[in-house]
């Protein structure tokens, strides 16, 4: 079957009011499962814990809800430079593409934003698809050059052997994690014109665009927890931070988000604080983050049935039919 044939079947089955159906079906399930996971997600931290180690300033809170916001508002500015004014006016479909690779899976956000972008953007499929690829593969990049950045100052400071000592995997993790970043940024730097379709120029503002995203996010991380524990020396929170994004690094880890807080407990001995007052960091960060999830992708979906409550009222409006928001 060819790829004009392909497509016609796909145009057919749209067309077709029994697919349409079963797409709206698809598309309401898949809403009710993304909010019955992320209310889950937030009950399960109990509640009362979490009230009971929140910080009391607001400068943690604006902090990590910078750091939040941080991702979609990078991937924005990254597809704005891709695809122009048709991605500049949709701020929204990158706040739900935060949302369904934290709630559903990894990479369905990219999933989602290659269904929307071959609704609304011009061009051929196959554009649209390397284009989201290019931006993966530069996004992949950035994460792995800050984390051999990291590891850099974390040995400078005298403080790596705190993070090894502290867990007899972790030296294995810092391995893979350093071997995986030192063999992965040479082999795309060397075959970037097989692997990447951007021009040289648009790869390196993508690649900025990422990394600059990234350094944001770390200085908010770090920000986040010295203004709860500003006596914890500056090299103790490089330690945490250095861990997490080792963590990420690590390929078929199995569940990197419950290693991540493992490794907070781990640390909490290495710092001079109350244990208690850490805790309530992590407890409160992740709290946080899954009520942004919830708060967004329910501000979302309203605004979804408001506007298709407003096309019904006024059918003769030219509005885009589209399964995709």
């Amino acid at each position: 079957m060819n790829t004009d044939s392909v497509k016609n079947l796909l145009e057919t089955a749209r067309e077709n009011p029994a697919m349409r159906l079963l797409a709206k079906g698809l598309q309401a399930t898949i809403v009710i499962g993304v909010c019955y996971y992320l209310t889950t997600k937030v009950a399960a931290i109990g509640w009362q814990d979490v009230v009971a180690a929140m910080p009391q300033t607001p400068w943690f809170y604006i902090a990590v809800t910078g750091m939040y916001f941080a991702h979609p508002v990078g991937e924005w500015m990254v597809y704005k430079s891709l695809w122009g004014q048709a991605a500049a006016k949709r701020f929204d479909v990158f706040l739900r593409m935060r949302v369904y690779n934290a709630a559903v899976m990894s990479y369905s956000g990219e999933a989602y934003l290659g269904l929307w972008a071959n609704k609304r953007i011009g061009g051929r499929k196959r554009d649209i698809l390397s284009k989201i690829k290019d931006s993966q593969i530069l996004s992949a990049l950035s994460s792995n050059s800050l984390t051999i950045l990291l590891l850099a100052m974390l040995f400078t400071s005298g403080k790596l052997g705190v993070f090894t000592d502290a867990d007899p995997s972790y030296p294995t993790y810092v391995a893979v994690a350093l071997g995986l970043s030192l063999f992965l940024i040479p082999l795309v730097v060397w075959f970037r014109k097989q692997l990447l379709a951007l021009s040289p120029a648009l790869a390196r503002t993508v690649f900025l665009i990422h990394f600059s995203r990234l350094m944001i996010v770390v200085t908010l991380q770090v920000a986040s927890w010295a203004v709860v524990l500003p006596d914890v020396p500056w090299d103790i929170w490089l330690v945490f931070l250095t861990g997490q994004y080792v963590l990420t690094r690590i390929p078929f880890l199995p569940n990197a988000d419950l290693m991540i807080a493992g490794l907070g407990l781990t640390l909490l001995s290495f710092v001079d604080a109350p244990a208690a007052a850490l805790a309530g960091i992590f407890v409160a960060s992740g709290a946080l983050i899954q009520v942004l999830h919830l708060g967004v992708f329910t501000a979302l979906t309203i605004k979804d049935l408001t506007h298709r409550d407003k096309s019904k009222a006024n059918p003769d409006q030219n509005v885009e039919k589209t399964v995709v928001p």
